[in-house]
């Protein structure tokens, strides 16, 4: 099935050749590292322009997320074919797709030959990697460079990682390139029984944690998770274990809180959820606010969190007992959901994270009345994000102390053993680094 393509060739072949699935992955892929944006969103805003082509969607998804999980290693196959340089264009990207279609068993043999030569490939060279092994592109290949081509991270991401010490770290990586676990957070005096059976009677299967009395983790069913009539409702919120764990550890009841950096406000709902008197919710971008608006919306919390338009980096609540600083970070911890942050994130980009952090939190201290509590958080896991920052902060504000990050559910850096990770491929979740300090 096809299309009179509607869309500029690839490789300067004709307009009336038909669209296929592989072309437009490799269109949005390559317009989602040109614009940094995430495929889903680049996605969508293709197939709005195109909505012919919506019954595509499936298939492109699962090649930009294959493509994007699997680059490094796909570019090495391709030349060791005599085929390069790598580059992010939309041919290569093409070439990619083939690829990794070709590696995974999928590519057949009419796709080959209608879309290699528009990548500037050989088909029968393509079609003859059907069903390899990837371990045998890594042949010969050790350290640090054998980690990077065989799970596709760039090679200072895998070096800030072993400088981190996460446990088991190939695990990880391996844990990194699939598909989450995906869990929800459920409404305060909502039975967690009775909501199972009626999710379940919609497709939608969970399994309440053993750790946290309101989350539950989505055995099946994920994507239906935010269409039923209880979610509508505002019965429970779709949120990962580790990033709802951090509102745990604030212990906001009856207290005032702060999120300075609140995004959508998923944490800053989950605080009032919690019992906090008053919860002032803030972001630097008014998009996320209007996010944020339909979260406190849905939820019914308006009368609990309200909402500021500011710049963390001048706080503008000094009267809270408790915050949560959740900056903006590097997302590796993520990349189960938005890995192709790998193919444009570089080592500037954790240099410039790790400043804004510090001073994000910096500033939050200094605002923060005696007796408060500040709780870091991000979803990353390199040491510059996390323990470097939290050390930093402690030199600069020798009237801050670290203490225990309670509920403890993940593992302690030994840099820094009063703080705690939660990482996919030991606890089920987002990477995720939790630190709490208190201000004497």
């Amino acid at each position: 099935m096809g299309l009179k393509r509607r869309l500029p060739a690839i490789g300067g072949h004709g307009v009336d050749a038909m669209v296929l699935p592989e072309e437009v992955a490799a269109r949005v892929l390559a317009e989602t590292v040109r614009s940094r944006t995430s495929l889903r969103d680049t996605a969508t805003r293709f197939f709005s322009r195109h909505p012919e082509l919506d019954y595509m969607k499936p298939v492109v998804r699962v090649l930009t997320l294959g493509v994007a999980r699997n680059y490094i290693l796909l570019d090495r196959v391709l030349t060791s074919l005599g085929y390069g340089p790598a580059s992010h264009s939309t041919r290569w990207m093409l070439a990619r797709t083939l690829a990794y279609e070709a590696i995974s068993g999928k590519l057949k043999p009419s796709r080959a030959r209608r879309l290699a030569p528009r990548a500037g490939l050989d088909p029968e060279k393509i079609l003859e990697l059907r069903g390899a092994d990837p371990g045998e592109f890594v042949r010969g290949l050790s350290g640090v460079e054998r980690l990077s081509v065989l799970y596709s991270f760039p090679r200072w991401m895998i070096e800030e990682l072993m400088e981190a010490e996460i446990p088991e770290l190939p695990k990880l990586l391996a844990a990194l390139n699939r598909d989450p676990v995906r869990w929800i957070r459920v409404k305060p005096g909502v039975d967690m029984e009775r909501l199972r059976e009626r999710l379940g009677r919609q497709g939608v299967v969970i399994e309440p944690d053993r750790d946290l009395p309101d989350v539950a983790r989505i055995v099946s069913g994920d994507s239906m998770a935010a269409r039923t009539e209880e979610y509508q409702k505002g019965l429970y919120v779709i949120q990962d274990k580790a990033s709802a764990l951090v509102s745990w550890v604030a212990s906001p009841s009856g207290k005032v809180a702060v999120d300075p950096t609140a995004g959508a406000a998923v944490k800053a709902s989950h605080m009032a959820w919690l019992g906090a008197r008053y919860v002032v919710a803030g972001d630097v971008k008014p998009s996320r606010l209007v996010e944020a608006k339909r979260t406190r919306a849905r939820l019914s919390i308006g009368h609990l969190v309200d909402l500021v338009a500011g710049d963390a980096r001048s706080p503008y609540l000094r009267r809270f007992d408790t915050a949560i600083v959740d900056p903006p970070c590097t997302d590796i911890g993520r990349l189960q959901y938005e890995p192709e942050v790998k193919l444009w994130l570089g080592r500037g980009d954790l240099h410039y994270f790790r400043r804004l952090q510090l001073r994000i939190v910096s500033a939050v201290a200094e605002a923060a009345p005696p007796r408060s509590t500040i709780v870091y958080s991000v979803c990353t896991l390199t040491r510059s994000e996390t323990i470097w920052v939290v050390r930093r902060l402690l030199e600069r504000h020798q009237e801050l102390e670290l203490v225990e990050p309670e509920p403890v559910l993940g593992e302690r850096p030994r840099r820094l053993p009063r703080s705690q990770r939660l990482l996919p491929h030991l606890h089920g979740t987002q990477g995720f680094f939790i630190a709490k300090l208190v201000k004497l």
